[in-house]
């Protein structure tokens, strides 16, 4: 809070040393609005404030900086600038960790304009004589529903995203195990005849081929792959 500011002291002993949630205080004729500025992912919760008081003779001052009413309405399209980016970046999103980036500005200002709102609609009652803030609140109106809106439509895409990205790997992992199911059958194919080669390969090839029994051997192994391949084919069925 300033030090020059010559607040009652109703108000003052309603103040802490932190900024806190947005809110209004209408004490002995005077008019305190504790705004907060665009909140930024990087700012770990910690809400900077805006603030803005009006004196009984109908005065209005601002801070940071001055300009009063004109201040508060600079703070309203600081509101709309970070509203239209986040929209703009929700629709150019494809990917989920895009939308998730998009989410984690969305969120925050959706609770500070909706809270800005609360306050707006507060101040236009204290002073219902203020033409000024009832424009101003029908502009907090407006961002609300457009952060809403902008909101909404990041967490539809995120959640179709991710959808998308899961029947990808669904339909890979199918893919993957065909594959493997298909290794596995040449496996059973080949393995009785592998183990038969293995069998006569510890002798001379000259001996093996004239052994009593080579070619039924070799007919009955190759005859027993096309079984358990068989077997194998009807199983995966």
């Amino acid at each position: 809070m300033p030090k020059t500011w010559d607040l009652p002291v109703s108000i003052r002993r309603r103040l802490g040393d932190e900024a806190g949630r947005q809110r209004w205080m209408d004490e002995d004729g005077h008019l305190l609005l504790i705004l907060h500025e665009v909140p930024q992912p990087e700012d770990d919760e910690l809400r900077r404030p805006f603030l803005l008081w009006s004196l009984p003779d109908g005065t209005w001052k601002s801070h940071p900086g001055p300009g009063g009413l004109a201040a508060l309405e600079e703070h309203l399209k600081s509101y709309a600038t970070a509203i239209h980016a986040v929209d703009t970046d929700g629709e150019a999103a494809q990917e989920p960790q895009e939308y998730f980036a998009v989410m984690r500005r969305a969120q925050p200002l959706l609770r500070a304009t909706r809270n800005l709102l609360t306050v707006m609609e507060g101040a236009r009652k204290a002073r219902s004589d203020e033409r000024r803030l009832i424009v101003l609140r029908d502009r907090a109106i407006d961002l609300e529903r457009a952060i809403d809106l902008a909101t909404g439509d990041a967490k539809a895409g995120m959640d179709f995203s991710l959808a998308m990205s899961g029947e990808r790997q669904a339909c890979a992992a199918h893919a993957a195990g065909m594959e493997a199911r298909r290794l596995n059958r040449l496996v059973a194919f080949f393995f009785p005849l592998a183990t038969l080669v293995a069998i006569f390969g510890m002798n001379p090839p000259r001996e093996v081929m004239v052994m009593p029994g080579f070619w039924q051997v070799i007919v009955g192994g190759a005859v027993a792959g096309v079984v358990v391949f068989s077997l194998s084919l009807a199983k995966g069925k």
